[in-house]
């Protein structure tokens, strides 16, 4: 049986090497983005490319999106020269973006109505999991779709896992941002608490790295932070996103987030320092803790 065709929309940091995984991985892909640079890239490595994600559409059975936020998966889903006007029936859209889970219930009822079905399958992992295909999926959809599906996820992701009906994959990314995040934080306070209090900052980090405060966090921004990094794998202004949609869904459901909205605070203190600042790697929250303490956590 022949792998079926994939079109993918967005090609940023994360998207460019995930559709790069999909042509390695024997699929034929056709690519669309607004960055003819990215466009030229895919195209090299192997991708066709298209003028719109409706011509896109029209030459995929499953189509992937992954766009930074709700309203850029509104646009290209459903706005004009969307993929809603050149899908075919019986096809699969996937959006990989991490967006308000009303947005994807609303997209998968509009595109029911022309019989194509619709899955959130949002991402954690970064550009070091999206270019290794080891990133983990969420998906929330219908068992049926997800099993269609579940090939091409297992190209891209190293863990598939189906969380419920639509809207359940957008929920647990949510879910998942708050608890790194908070695990972020608690990082960047206590680098900063053992810098000022006189430790040497390798000898602590080896000390900690295996303890009980052991996190991918700690493994993987924690280096970036003393080494003083912030050239992005994921950006603030991203996670700052993020916690804009987490406080959204504990309005909806009556849920405190009193952590989550104090980081969301330390990042817009970020935010004021420069027009590029929200361009950083997330782990740029320790600059907040690091201004409020008169020093830096660094090697």
């Amino acid at each position: 049986m022949s792998k079926e065709r994939i079109g993918f929309i967005g090609l940023g940091m994360m998207g460019l090497p995930m559709a790069r995984n999909l042509i390695e991985g024997g699929y034929q892909v056709t690519v669309f983005d607004l960055d003819e640079e990215s466009m030229g890239k895919a195209e090299r490595s192997g991708a066709s490319t298209s003028v719109s994600a409706s011509e896109t559409a029209s030459k995929s059975d499953i189509v992937i999106t992954m766009v930074p936020d709700s309203q850029h998966v509104e646009a290209v889903i459903t706005g004009p020269a969307g993929i809603i006007e050149g899908v075919k029936k019986g096809s699969v859209v996937i959006d990989m973006s991490t967006i308000d889970p009303e947005i994807g219930k609303k997209i998968a009822e509009l595109l029911e109505r022309k019989g194509v079905n619709f899955i959130d399958a949002p991402v954690t992992g970064g550009v070091g999991g999206a270019e290794a295909g080891t990133l983990s999926i969420l998906v929330g959809g219908n068992a049926e779709i997800f099993e269609r599906t579940l090939p091409v996820l297992n190209v891209l992701g190293g863990d598939v896992s189906h969380m419920g009906p639509v809207g359940s994959g957008h929920t647990t990314k949510i879910a998942n941002q708050l608890i790194g995040v908070a695990t972020l934080a608690g990082m960047a306070e206590a680098f900063v608490l053992a810098k000022k209090s006189g430790l040497d900052m390798q000898t602590f980090f080896d000390a900690v790295k295996n303890g009980a405060g052991r996190s991918w966090a700690l493994e993987t921004l924690g280096p970036k932070i003393l080494a003083g990094d912030f050239e992005p794998g994921f950006m603030v202004k991203h996670m700052q996103k993020d916690l804009r949609l987490a406080n959204q869904l504990a309005e909806d459901t009556g849920t405190s987030l009193p952590t989550s909205t104090l980081i969301a605070q330390l990042y817009r203190s970020i935010q004021a320092d420069s027009p590029d600042a929200t361009s950083q790697g997330h782990q740029a929250l320790v600059q907040a803790i690091e201004k409020l303490s008169n020093d830096q956590a660094r090697l």
